[in-house]
């Protein structure tokens, strides 16, 4: 039995490899399929737990499933779930791409929605067009200097990125603290930015929920990443390094500049994410963040979904989204917490992790064999 079902997949696996033309069309679809897999899983998982859970439990994923379809304002509030997710993830992805695990996009993302929050309300005199524009570029631009730092730090001195970037996070968290608490606050409110009209924000789309064009621009940084990896010079250098960063740097590559441009470049990205939240939306009329949103660590999540591409992370950072409304829907309308779509982030990041883990299990004994075999 076991080698009749043995030949079948060896037969099904040489089908497959017909209907494609190349190797990479096969490859996505590969991880297509294992991705799908992975969601499925998680989602008998979490049924599974519901179930259990819940005295009632048809009501509960009745809610949980089909709550985030049931009117116009849940189905905005999917997008607006998503939008900082879509920013962070691409980040994530680029920075990934080359290699790099810099913790930064927490920090640039939370730095870009106080300075947004607190320059709009500055320039209250100028063209309304003029501001939320102003607002992003300082952002981003502040983001992506305190973003080199960590990147410079890896390249020069070879101090690992991932230590330097989450103490980053954390000397800009305070420093955005003292800065609301003695010189941007509203001086009619303690602790909270003055208040942000609706002509320093982006164009709202729908009067009613605040729908904005700020997940288009989300949308947009997308697209743009996924040219700049997959179709420029710099994108190939990026994931060449990321690959194999001394065979990049025999083939002549500047892997320190690759180092620091992928982790600078993730961090202005960011820093737009966090304006855009801020100003796009109904959700934020001022910032009053009391500590950090976790919209970076999201990223990872995205990023991994995603399998480091950056217009994946648009599908999965809707996903994702969905999973919050739901959770939401179903904690109002029935006994079940909302706190179940971390149950689900967990699992998604074990699966995939999991798989990250048996692919490079795989490559390991491919060297490994490559080795044995040269003389």
């Amino acid at each position: 039995m076991g080698s009749l079902l043995s030949k079948r997949f060896v037969a099904f696996r040489e089908k497959e490899k017909s209907y494609f033309k190349s190797q990479a069309s096969l490859t996505f679809v590969n991880e297509a399929i294992k991705t799908i897999l992975i969601i499925v899983l998680c989602f008998v998982a979490v049924v599974t737990i519901i179930s259990v859970a819940s005295k009632d439990p048809i009501s509960a994923l009745k809610a949980f499933f089909f709550g985030p379809f049931t009117d116009t304002y849940s189905i905005e509030q999917i997008s607006e779930e998503a939008l900082p997710l879509i920013f962070t993830g691409v980040a994530v992805c680029i920075m990934n791409k080359a290699g790099q695990c810099n913790m930064f996009v927490e920090g640039g993302f939370f730095l870009g929605a106080f300075l947004s929050a607190w320059l709009a309300p500055e320039l209250a005199g100028w063209p309304s067009a003029l501001i939320p524009l102003i607002c992003i570029v300082t952002s981003a631009l502040a983001s992506g200097l305190i973003g080199y730092l960590p990147a410079k730090m890896k390249s020069s001195l070879h101090i690992s990125e991932f230590v330097t970037s989450l103490m980053f996070n954390y000397i800009v968290f305070w420093v955005v603290m003292f800065l609301l608490h003695d010189f941007a606050s509203d001086p009619d409110v303690a602790n909270k930015t003055k208040y942000l009209e609706s002509f320093m924000k982006l164009p709202v789309l729908d009067e009613d929920t605040g729908f904005s064009i700020a997940i288009f621009v989300a949308i947009v940084v997308a697209v743009l990443g996924w040219v700049f990896i997959g179709k420029t010079v710099w994108g190939y250098r990026l994931r060449m390094t990321g690959d194999n960063e001394e065979f990049a740097r025999y083939s002549g590559i500047n892997t320190g500049r690759v180092i620091v441009s992928s982790q600078v470049i993730g961090a202005v990205i960011a820093g737009i994410g966090g304006a855009g939240l801020m100003l796009g939306g109904s959700r934020y009329y001022r910032f009053e963040w009391s500590s950090l949103p976790n919209y970076g660590f999201d990223g990872f999540v995205i990023a991994i979904m995603a399998n480091n591409n950056p217009i994946l992370s648009i599908f999965a950072s809707f996903f994702l989204g969905y999973l919050r409304v739901g959770a939401s829907k179903m904690s109002v309308l029935s006994d079940v917490p909302d706190q179940v779509v971390y149950i689900i982030q967990a699992l998604i990041i074990i699966f995939f992790g999991a798989k990250l883990a048996i692919r490079f299990v795989k490559r390991r004994k491919q060297k490994a064999s490559k080795k044995e075999v040269t003389p």
